[in-house]
């Protein structure tokens, strides 16, 4: 007997051969379709198999499992009810895509999701003839179900899994074609390559993915030793719980023991005890002061499964972006506090930003910049006019000239706020005008978007130095705008560095377009491989992980 996986299926007296892959070698395009016409008595079987009202049990109970169930049928339809995976030419490929199922934890995706346990065994159960009394049903229900679990899993690995979503996640990521994906897959045996293809390039997502490993495997080996919560230790201390402390960053790579040291370290905390810390502390988005305290143990007692799932996670959230974020991009990061500018693989732009505060949260989106303005109005939001800026003008009658703000109606001009009824509000509108003290700093980069939210500058740079920076009403404050600005403008080359300082530091508000738009990426990773190769992690500061 042939090695492929088949089973003889009796129908009317004639013996059909039913394997289970694409056509191989094949390099024709289009959809797939068998090398021969099975007997009619398989597509009625196929046909009544798909044709139901109500979707069968393995389909998921979601908006998606139903989208692609609907899917699955008008592939059938299309094809008048031929088998996609039965033919005797086929022989591999529903073995590779049923491995790919079982394997896709490596994505942090749950391979019972896709029924990969039901189908081995349904496969398995064919081959043997099992049922003889309902071969040519098993057949086609085997076949029913490999198409729907390549579809399920395509589109998961397009568009990530998450429905109903609740975190503001908004990208333009573009819509993902499964059945074409399928028609490629079957058409030149590719069922590995194209899932393969589906999954994202970008270097980040790979190396989260390793990192997941990298985790899974801690976590299996026992993790790592937790410290009392009431530890606390710096510089030159001592502690018996030093030795512990190095065993726990060990464990992480954190910690190396100089050579001809045990293991177990010493109990000084000196100096490369200390780096260690540092360097735990970097990648945990904490202060790096190499002091021992009560935040520093809680991140350190984090469990290894805990530190899993949060890269699982993540992975998902990758899947939710583009697959092409594009040669040059902006990726800020809410929960890192960080800014990157993405040039060709490279990072030659990064910095510290501070984002919205948890009652005026910065959402995640993507979108294009298209142009900056320098020395820029702030024209204050309704909202915080209304509970802000209203009530100290009312309160104090030099708030308005001393914080350099204007009122103007609804057109726009400017008018004299001593001659208007303040408590009036809705006809008017205030805006700070440019200058040092203006709320937005020296200039704004906008990318429109529905939830008005743009960089730009601050007068209050202290708050950069901060190890938590969630401070603004939404929008992301940044600490270097003018390396910003001549970044973005390096296409505009009449925009020298001096002219756009002289625009930023002047009295009259200048918009300069850009030639190339940039993607902006507003990300939430609370777990990320940075471009030096570590992984990171950071607090999740609105509380998305769970949601």
């Amino acid at each position: 007997m042939a090695s492929g996986l088949h089973t003889a299926v009796r129908i009317r007296g004639v013996v059909a051969t039913i394997a289970f892959a694409a056509v191989l070698g094949g390099c024709r395009r289009g959809p797939a379709v068998a090398p021969h016409t099975p007997p009619q008595d398989l597509r009625d079987a196929l046909a009544a198999i798909v044709s139901v009202k109500t979707s069968p049990p393995y389909v998921l109970k979601t908006r998606g499992g139903r989208q692609v169930w609907a899917l699955t049928r008008e592939f059938y339809q299309k094809r008048s009810f031929v088998p996609a995976w039965a033919d005797d030419e086929r022989s591999r490929s529903a073995d590779v895509l049923i491995d790919t199922l079982q394997h896709a934890d490596r994505d942090a995706l749950d391979p019972a999701r896709y029924g990969a346990r039901d189908l081995a065994r349904l496969r398995d159960d064919v081959r043997r003839g099992v049922d003889r009394r309902n071969e040519a049903r098993a057949a086609m229900t085997l076949d029913a179900r490999l198409t729907y679990a390549f579809l399920q899993y395509a589109s998961d690995l397009a568009a990530g899994v998450t429905e109903g979503r609740t975190i503001r996640w908004k990208t333009s990521a573009p819509a993902s074609n499964p059945l074409q994906s399928l028609d490629d897959a079957l058409a030149r045996d590719r069922v590995a390559d194209v899932l393969g293809d589906l999954q994202r390039r970008n270097p980040s997502y790979a190396s989260l993915r390793e990192a997941l490993h990298t985790y899974r495997s801690m976590a299996a080996a026992g993790g790592w030793p937790s410290l009392p919560a009431g530890f606390r230790v710096k510089r030159g201390e001592r502690s018996p719980l030093l030795p512990a402390l190095a065993k726990r960053l060990a464990v992480t790579g954190d910690y190396s023991p100089p050579a001809g040291r045990p293991d177990s370290g010493t109990p000084i905390y000196d100096e490369t005890l200390e780096n260690a810390v540092r360097h735990f502390q970097r990648r945990h988005g904490l202060e790096a002061d190499g002091v021992v305290g009560k935040t520093v143990v809680a991140e350190l007692n984090v469990p290894a499964a805990e530190r899993v799932r949060q890269i699982e996670l993540n992975l998902e959230r990758w899947r939710w972006l583009p697959r092409d974020l594009g040669d040059r991009h902006i990726l800020v990061n809410v929960p890192e506090y960080r800014l990157e500018v993405w040039d060709h693989g490279s990072v030659p732009l990064a910095m510290r930003v501070v984002v919205g505060k948890k009652d005026a949260q910065t959402p995640a989106f993507s979108s294009a910049m298209s142009y900056v303005v320098l020395a820029p109005f702030w024209n204050v939001p309704a909202d915080i006019a209304e509970n802000e800026t209203l009530p100290s003008a009312e309160s104090d009658p030099s708030f308005l000239e001393r914080t350099h703000m204007e009122v103007v109606d609804t057109r726009g001009r400017a008018v004299d706020p001593k001659s208007i009824d303040l408590s009036d509000a809705r006809r008017y509108r205030f805006r700070q005008r440019p200058g040092d003290s203006n709320s937005l700093g020296l200039v704004k980069f906008m990318f429109p978007n529905p939830y008005n939210v743009y960089l730009h500058d601050t007068p209050a740079d202290a708050l950069f130095t901060r190890e938590t920076r969630a401070f603004s009403h939404g929008c992301v404050r940044i600490e270097q705008p003018e390396e910003l600005a001549d970044y973005v403008l390096r296409d505009r080359p009449d925009w020298t560095p001096d002219r756009i300082r002289e625009a930023m530091h002047g009295s009259e508000q200048t918009t300069v377009t850009l030639r190339e738009k940039i993607p902006v990426y507003i990300a939430y990773f609370t777990a990320r491989v940075a471009p030096d190769g570590e992984v990171h992690f950071f607090r999740d500061i609105y509380g998305r992980d769970r949601q």
